[in-house]
């Protein structure tokens, strides 16, 4: 089976427990989800997959290369040397028939479920520099890694896992599945305000392509910008 195709039963596992989250969830439970998926998304995927791994924005300690990949786990976005591959294809052939991202070329449905290829259709190059024994041990072992996370935080509490895992999955799954579509839906990238609730920072997506390499992707004042407000804090 391929890996997009691994991911999206992962997704759909965890769209699935959105029945028992309103049957037995409380809503102090759907806000500590949404908070902690605001963490997740400033301070592992868009800091981390995107502007450290992906487009070497800023440097930090070795440290971080461990907690953005595990702490990504709880968003399910797949191992950090596809995603980042996949992305650094979206930005040399954007709007093409090439990237990866593009609904009009890929469809609508297929980039907004991130079923655009599996890792063969990855060009080698784009993931240069990004190999480490890190990466590749978060590659090799990335859905091993996902099984034992929902394991241990079942055997804590089901509930744990329900909205501590699960609802972040899929808060994540359709915050990039707007970002991916909706700030390319014209055929250029645009800004999103309402994707970027979603995504911590990442909905100045025009921002983002004008100036692909800088940390900061909000850039006036009331752009809100969690991922930098973060990498400001651990960059060296």
């Amino acid at each position: 089976m391929s890996n997009t195709k691994k991911l999206l039963l992962i997704h759909l596992f965890a769209h699935a427990l959105i029945i028992p989250a309103f049957l037995y969830g409380e809503v102090w439970m759907f806000v500590a989800s949404f908070l902690w998926w605001q963490w997740i998304a400033a301070t592992a995927i868009s800091a981390g997959y995107h502007r450290y791994f992906s487009h070497k924005a800023f440097r930090t300690g070795k440290w971080y290369d461990y907690y953005f990949q595990i702490i990504g786990l709880f968003a399910n976005p797949g191992p950090a040397l596809t995603w980042a591959g996949a992305h650094r294809m979206h930005h040399a052939y954007s709007d093409t028939e090439k990237d990866p991202h593009s609904p009009k070329y890929k469809g609508w449905f297929k980039v907004y479920t991130s079923q655009w290829g599996d890792d063969a259709y990855i060009e080698r190059r784009m993931m240069k520099g990004l190999y480490n024994p890190i990466s590749k041990f978060f590659y090799k072992n990335y859905y091993k890694l996902i099984i034992a996370l929902v394991v241990v935080l079942f055997l804590i509490d089901p509930l744990l896992m329900i909205f501590g895992w699960a609802l972040t999955v899929v808060q994540a799954f359709h915050g990039y599945g707007l970002i991916n579509c909706v700030t390319h839906l014209t055929g250029k990238a645009k800004n999103n305000a309402i994707a970027n609730i979603l995504t911590s920072g990442e909905g100045w997506h025009k921002n983002h392509h004008d100036k692909s390499n800088d940390w900061r992707i909000g850039k006036k004042w009331w752009q809100i910008d969690p991922g930098a407000v973060w990498i400001r804090a651990i960059k060296i």
